[in-house]
């Protein structure tokens, strides 16, 4: 199948051009840029209907690619669930739930990665790298992997550890410090943005996909986390698109978008509670590089609707109301959507007859501050000493014995009498804790050989032990 160059759009000043470039951004203005290319053939309701589920059931809006191109995990096809219990708790007769958290890498971030390495690899790129807080390395890794790329990501900080071991586990180079500006991209090197138009173009499946569920009908509301504000941008796109083809009759559907801010000064202080210091600030769950802010506004603008404040305290308290009343545990930036939804409804801004959907963006097992913050909160589970103060994947023991291998390998039982000197512990404990890290592919075992007259199985670290202590070392650092 011949390569046609595709037509994209800028953002901000609305330049257009054609440009074979698989990260384009605008060429006066600098700013990010969209596909702007038509669909390839009439599309029905029917002939959407008897293709397979999944994000590839959109072909038609997506950039052209044969069948057997396809850079694919299974993403797509997420269920729109009923919410009946979490609809009484803020006063909703008709809430349903888009939960974006069961696509394969737990965000919704996997719909635009199946696009973008399905045409990168067409293109013949070799590498992907990206800077990233956490699910857009994830996803990246991921379909990098599969699609047989390397994967180079550099971390923020701010990036959490159960992103990080996904990362890890797929395979990437994680770096502790971002790239500098003399880092060179060739035809063959791909640097991924949030604001990648191809990425975007998968996104916008989440309301093809909702709108089909719903029996070809648009809700008459969609709440959105803000983020990037690509998302919600694509959302509203997908709606424009059904409705250029004719498959739905006008949209009908406002957009609210879920914004995290500050909270009021002083207001952290007004319970007196020693808790409100453990919750999240708002730069650990805002967006850092908000690509399409003025687009999701457009977007929103057009649609009737407007976006909707909530501080990272609400987006805590919704993450746990969402996971009592509905059983989805979200992280709290994708909780997001239900604080700023119970405003809504508070202020009128959303009538309780309306149908309306919330899109949970993300898993919250992926958020492990995210699921310490909840355990203390709750006080409804028994919590070892030290739990909520230690990382649920890597702790201080793990942590030890990872800086012990990366001097030279060692025994289990040389390692348990090197952490014996400084902490009590069961040499059942050392083994349990290098079989964790064995399942991680962190550290791996060596062979047996004879230490003190006994035959013992020598452990050492993997290269991707390796990586995770070098990037711990940039980031304490």
């Amino acid at each position: 199948m011949p390569l046609r160059l595709p037509r994209v759009e800028c953002v901000g000043c609305r330049w257009t051009a054609e440009i074979d470039d698989l990260s384009p951004s605008c060429k006066r203005c600098g700013s990010a840029v969209l596909l702007a290319n038509p669909t390839k053939r009439a599309v029905s309701r029917e002939r959407l209907e008897k293709l397979p589920p999944g994000v590839w059931r959109y072909r038609d809006f997506l950039p052209e690619v044969a069948s057997e191109e396809v850079v694919t995990l299974g993403e797509g096809a997420t269920p729109l669930l009923h919410a009946q219990r979490l609809g009484e708790a803020i006063g909703l007769k008709h809430l349903l739930l888009k939960d974006e958290s069961r696509n394969p890498t737990g965000s919704f971030l996997d719909r635009g990665a199946t696009v973008l390495l399905t045409v990168a690899r067409r293109r013949g790129v070799k590498e992907c790298a990206c800077v990233t807080t956490g699910n857009l390395g994830a996803s990246l890794s991921a379909y990098c992997a599969k699609a047989g790329v390397k994967a180079h990501v550099y971390v923020s900080p701010r990036t959490d550890q159960g992103k990080l071991f996904q990362m890890l586990a797929y395979g990437a180079e994680i770096d502790g410090t971002s790239p500098s500006k003399s880092w060179q991209i060739d035809h063959t090197v791909l640097n991924v943005t949030a604001g990648n138009p191809y990425l975007l173009e998968g996104e916008k499946t989440t309301g093809f996909e909702l709108v089909q569920e719903l029996g070809w009908c648009a809700p008459d509301v969609v709440v959105v986390p803000v983020g990037t504000g690509g998302h919600l941008s694509m959302i509203w796109r997908s709606l424009v698109e059904l409705r250029a083809e004719g498959i739905i009759e006008g949209s009908g559907c406002r957009l609210l978008g879920a914004r995290i801010q500050e909270a009021p000064s002083g207001s952290s202080k007004k319970s007196g509670r020693a808790s409100e210091s453990r919750l999240p600030s708002f730069s650990e769950l805002s967006e850092s590089e908000p690509f399409f802010l003025e687009e999701a506004e457009r977007s929103m603008v057009r649609s009737g609707g407007k976006e909707v404040a909530t501080t990272a305290k609400e987006a805590m308290e919704a993450t746990s109301l969402l996971a009592r009343t509905e059983g989805i545990f979200a992280e709290p930036s994708s909780a997001s959507v239900v604080a700023s939804l119970a405003e809504a409804v508070r202020s009128g801004k959303v009538d309780k007859d309306e149908k309306v959907v919330c899109v949970i963006t993300g898993a919250g097992l992926k958020d492990t501050r995210a699921v310490v913050r909840l355990a203390r909160q709750t006080r409804t589970i028994a919590l070892r000493e030290g739990f909520a103060t230690r990382s649920p994947t890597i702790g201080e023991t793990k942590l030890a014995i990872l800086r012990l291998l990366e001097r030279r390998p060692r025994y289990g039982y040389e390692l348990w009498l090197l952490l014996g000197a400084k902490r009590r512990i069961a040499t059942a404990s050392v083994y349990q804790h290098l079989a964790e890290l064995e399942g991680m592919s962190i550290v791996r075992r060596r062979g047996p050989a004879v230490f003190k007259g006994r035959e013992r199985m020598l452990y050492e670290l993997t290269k991707k032990g390796d990586d995770f202590l070098e990037m711990m070392g940039k980031l304490e650092n």
